[in-house]
């Protein structure tokens, strides 16, 4: 027992400046909630990158989208038929009754 307590006295005594320091390391990066502030302030910042890639990925899409529709007619006409449900002056528009349900 006695030469263990020795061996652990020698080495304190070689080696405490570096544990010193060790200690101030770990309690100035974990002790306090600058880190954690810091690593949870990077997370949101790749985060953020993130979002910023792909609204910049749907900004070209709908600008491709705008162009097209102002290019002409064409494109706004298709649009209004398909989503609004619009038919010109002297077409016919059929409606038809959904299929009944068989029953079985």
């Amino acid at each position: 027992m006695k030469d263990r307590a020795r061996r652990a006295s020698e080495f304190l005594r070689a080696h405490w400046g570096r544990l010193l320091t060790g200690g101030v390391l770990v309690f100035v990066f974990f002790g306090n909630g600058g880190f954690r502030s810091l690593t949870r302030n990077w997370l949101e910042l790749r985060r953020l990158n993130k979002e910023i890639v792909a609204l910049k990925r749907d900004e070209k899409e709908l600008d491709g989208r705008l162009k097209a529709l102002r290019s002409g007619d064409g494109p706004v006409e298709r649009l209004a038929r398909r989503e609004l449900g619009y038919i010109k002056k002297g077409e016919i528009e059929y409606r038809f009754p959904p299929p009944a349900k068989k029953r079985e």
